[in-house]
């Protein structure tokens, strides 16, 4: 008789990664989702790989390590077209914010980040030409080590190898998993949407923003506090690529995303309201889409061009203390969770920490502080 696998709830990048991982231990693994691998939060995460702005201190280590994580996943899985280390620039108009840059810069250097002010006259000769940025003094932030993602090409890619090392991948309506069983204390089955009941060794709770509802599952409380974003995906009818690497200034931040396509966001910080809109599909004609691709355009007059192709409103999965919550839960054997924003940012970390965890193997001290036995 072969032995139970683990499941991981949740089939979007960190969920990926962390099967991957565990198939490429010889771990016997069942991915399940209820949706398309990567087509929730992973689908309309802007997929910027930094420590740039993670505090405290504790955030700021753990995200720069996972920074290095993601080289050797690149590495591991070569060739990596979805990894785009192209650095990032940053720059406000508005004085407090502006301010706030340069205070930044000064922490992240002092912490051995890779940060500088350059002028706005040296990012157009050398880095970014398409820029519109009239101050040729003005100061800019560049992060030279900070990287871009193809979220969705990734997540596949690790789906991909999840199946060539033996685990399954089980997606659709009918297996999201409405219910998991436990033997004692001890995680044992999970059922499907479509009636089946798996006999499992394990869980992990990859589950996004449905991290929640998972763990009630096991009579786990985890406080969730999701946030709305919009993403714009567009592309360049007559091509070209305007950008070269991700931007931010004020109210909008946009990168590459292939060939004659850009992707836009909100940024987590923009102070835009989203009025009513649920996450899913957004009509295109939408006034907030359209501001979004002006506010582009004036960053990156080559954009004017571009025309939507795609927009998604989506959660982001952020625990109510806003840090990662990462690892087993105490008193309820064989439960693991691996929910967190920035999820592009962690999954690789994450997944090696686990995996060597479930090996017997001390996990990451970077994760100490975070836990799921804060939550009480």
């Amino acid at each position: 008789m072969t032995p139970p696998p683990v499941a991981v709830i949740g089939a979007g990048v960190i969920g990926a990664a962390v099967a991957q991982r565990l198939a490429e231990k010889g771990i016997a693994v069942i991915l399940l989702d209820r949706a398309e691998p990567g087509s929730g939060t992973t689908a309309a995460s802007y997929a910027w790989v930094n420590a740039n702005q993670k505090l405290p201190r504790a955030y700021f280590d753990l995200s720069g390590a996972a920074m290095e994580d993601y080289r050797r996943l690149a590495w591991r899985l070569a060739p990596a077209p979805w990894y785009h280390l192209d650095g990032n620039l940053i720059w406000f108009h508005d004085p407090t914010r502006a301010a706030a840059l340069w205070e930044n810069v000064q922490r992240l250097q002092a912490w051995g980040y890779a940060a500088e002010m350059l002028p706005a006259r040296v990012v157009l000769s050398d880095l970014e030409p398409g820029l519109a940025i009239p101050d040729p003094e003005m100061p800019v932030g560049w992060f030279s080590q900070e990287a871009w993602v193809d979220a969705i090409a990734l997540t596949h890619r690790l789906v991909e190898a999840v199946r060539n090392a033996g685990g399954r991948v089980l997606t659709g309506p009918d297996r999201e998993v409405v219910a998991i069983g436990r033997e004692g204390k001890r995680v044992s089955t999970v059922t499907l949407r479509g009636g089946q009941t798996l006999p499992v060794a394990s869980v992990i709770n990859a589950a996004g923003t449905d991290a929640g509802r998972v763990a009630a599952m096991v009579g786990r409380d985890l406080p969730m506090a999701p946030q709305l974003g919009l993403a714009v995906r567009a592309e360049i009818p007559e091509g070209g690529d305007p950008l070269h690497r991700p931007v931010e200034t004020d109210n909008i931040a946009v990168r590459p995303d292939g060939p004659a396509r850009v992707f836009l966001v909100l940024p987590i910080d923009a102070e835009v309201e989203l009025g009513d809109m649920r996450p899913g599909p957004v009509p295109l004609d939408d006034p907030l889409v359209a501001q979004l691709m002006t506010w582009g355009a004036e960053a990156a007059p080559g954009l004017v061009a571009a025309r939507p192709i795609a927009a998604l409103a989506a959660e982001r999965p952020i625990p109510a203390d806003g840090f990662p919550c990462i690892g087993s839960v105490p008193g309820i054997p064989d439960y693991v969770e691996a929910v967190t924003h920035s999820g592009v940012t962690l999954a690789p970390l994450i997944a090696r920490s686990l995996a060597d965890e479930m090996l017997g193997e001390p996990g990451n001290p970077l994760l100490a502080s975070f836990r799921p036995d804060r939550f009480p």
